[in-house]
Parts: C-alpha cells; sequence; structure tokens
C-alpha cells in the first residue's frame, strides 16, 4: 500500500557511511612514540564489486583491524605500543567511491636489522590477507614510469616532502615478482628507499624507508 512505502521511506536512515570502495592502509614503525617513522608500509586498494556491494560488515574497521593485529608483534612476544587513527569518506552523490583510510603507527624501540626485516615480513604477511579478503586484483605488470610516480607519491605522502623534488638515484626491476626498489633522494639530502609491488606484485603495495641526511660539522681546534 502507498501508506507502508511512504512508512518504509521514511524510516530508512539518511545518514550511512555507505559500502567500502577503496582501502587506504598506512603502517608505520618509529623508535620511540614522539618520533619520526623510521619505515612506512602502504596499501591503496580498491575493492571488488562483489565485496563491495555485501555485507557492510565484510569490509568494516574491525576486519581490517583484525588483519593487522598481528603488526604489533615484530620482534617481540607482547604487543608494542602503537597509535590509531582511522576515517570513513562517503558522499551521497555522483559515482565517488566511499573510502575507509587507516594509519597505525607502532614504536619499536632502537632500529635494528631484525626489527627492520621482521616489520616487512609482518606487515607483507597482513596486507597479504587483506588482499584476500577485498577481493584480489588481476595482475598487471607495472611500467618503469607508473613505479616511479607511485614511488614519489608515496614517500611524499608518508614523509611530508614535495613529490617534483624528489630526484631518482637507483632504480631496479624485479621482473619476476612485477616489483620495483626505487632510490630517491630529496632536496635536503634525506633518502627514500622505495618498494613498489612488496605484496604479490602489486603496485599498490609499497614500502618506504627514510635514511636521514648526516650532518657534517668540521671542528677547527685552537692552537
Amino acid at each position: 500500500m502507498v501508506g507502508d512505502t511512504v512508512d518504509e521511506r521514511a524510516s530508512a536512515p539518511l545518514l550511512t557511511l555507505g559500502r567500502v570502495d577503496r582501502l587506504l592502509v598506512q603502517v608505520g614503525y618509529r623508535a620511540m612514540p614522539d618520533g619520526p617513522a623510521y619505515q612506512q608500509f602502504l596499501l591503496d586498494l580498491a575493492i571488488s564489486d562483489e565485496v563491495a556491494a555485501g555485507d557492510q560488515g565484510a569490509l568494516g574497521e574491525q576486519t581490517v583491524l583484525a588483519a593487522l593485529e598481528p603488526v604489533l608483534y615484530v620482534g617481540a612476544e607482547a604487543a608494542r605500543h602503537y597509535s590509531l587513527h582511522q576515517h570513513r569518506w562517503h558522499t551521497s552523490w555522483g559515482a565517488s567511491p566511499g573510502a575507509l583510510e587507516i594509519g597505525l603507527l607502532v614504536t619499536t624501540g632502537p632500529r635494528t636489522k631484525a626489527l627492520m626485516e621482521a616489520s616487512h615480513e609482518g606487515v607483507a604477511r597482513a596486507f597479504h590477507g587483506l588482499l584476500e579478503i577485498a577481493g584480489r586484483p588481476e595482475p598487471t605488470p607495472t611500467s618503469r614510469d607508473a613505479a616511479i610516480s607511485r614511488a614519489r607519491r608515496s614517500a611524499a605522502a608518508t614523509y611530508a616532502v614535495e613529490p617534483d623534488a624528489l630526484s631518482v638515484s637507483a632504480e631496479e626491476h624485479h621482473a619476476a615478482e612485477n616489483s620495483w626498489t626505487v632510490g630517491l633522494r630529496g632536496a635536503a639530502g634525506d633518502e627514500y628507499d622505495v618498494v613498489v609491488g612488496l605484496v604479490d606484485g602489486y603496485a599498490g603495495s609499497v614500502r618506504v624507508r627514510h635514511e636521514a641526511r648526516l650532518e657534517v660539522v668540521d671542528s677547527v681546534g685552537s692552537e
């Protein structure tokens, strides 16, 4: 009946978070709670239509956090301290995708080679799991220009620098893995070691390591 239709329309919520069409994850590791991250991992993932149109909770915050939780145990049996933020974006008009953004910073203590390797392995496993949940995209080759462009954007986004100010200092294509290693250098001398295609050759999975410029001080003693 018309009255029932009107009642149903009136009871439907006008404000919703919408479905998740895109997932953006950033995981960083830092030596101190108030210090900069020495290593960051990024995942930029378009969600498959089948998953996005399904159960609204299929790729909600809790699902993503559960997949990321193991990265807190890097190099330790107990979970490390962390800072977390999340953001949901949705519009009621147009074809703009609804996005879920998760940012996680883990405090590890002094940076060591073992920690670097453990964090790399842990995040790669977590991102692999998210790729499986979200609907794995079809593998496509990543060109040199695309890899360098994404490397610049990733370093710029994680360390607040201008992408156009980053020059390429080294590059290596790992064809079998469909990944690229790109070395970038900033105007101030900072260096960024970037891997594009970190997980299963998917270009939207990136690792950025930051090497700060070393200060050189000349001192001349009095005679």
